[in-house]
């Protein structure tokens, strides 16, 4: 009788186990990668290719912040917006996301004019053009003519 109960104890563990390891599988949440700096560069990158349109759900975030004068700020069309890294802050910084259907971008705040990176999430579409605008002075982070940066 004790045998019995230790091979059913057995059997029924290892099904526990197959079975969670088979959900488990696909349990991952998918990586985002986000650049800012050297110079005047930002993006948002999946599996090594700038991202332009991304399922909804959620994602882990890593943004390596190259810049002491950038910031990385991840923002939703209708205003949601989560700053992922801050004036002066450099380094690398990891948060969790939940990305909703609609057209989001990733811009650095001092200068959203020129460094600005536009995708979509879930089929939605973007109002104007979807082309990432990125200017990097030749990765040497030259200040554009007429560019005050404090007086340097």
């Amino acid at each position: 009788m004790k045998l019995r109960i230790g091979i059913i104890g057995a059997a029924a563990a290892a099904a526990l186990a197959v079975t969670a390891t088979s959900l488990g599988g696909n349990s991952a949440v998918p990586a985002l990668r986000g650049t800012v700096g050297p110079g005047f560069t930002i993006k948002l990158t999946k599996a090594g290719k700038v991202a332009k349109t991304l399922r909804a759900g959620t994602y882990r975030l890593t943004v390596a912040d190259r810049s002491a004068e950038h910031n990385f700020v991840l923002e939703r069309d209708s205003g949601a917006e989560r700053v992922v890294t801050s004036v002066p802050f450099v380094g690398t910084r990891t948060v969790t996301v939940r990305l909703a259907k609609g057209a989001w971008k990733v811009y650095c705040d001092p200068h959203a004019s020129v460094m600005v990176s536009r995708f979509t999430v879930g089929g939605a579409q973007l109002a104007a053009a979807t082309t990432t605008v990125a200017d990097d002075h030749g990765g040497h982070g030259e200040p554009e003519p007429g560019d005050d940066h404090g007086g340097r």
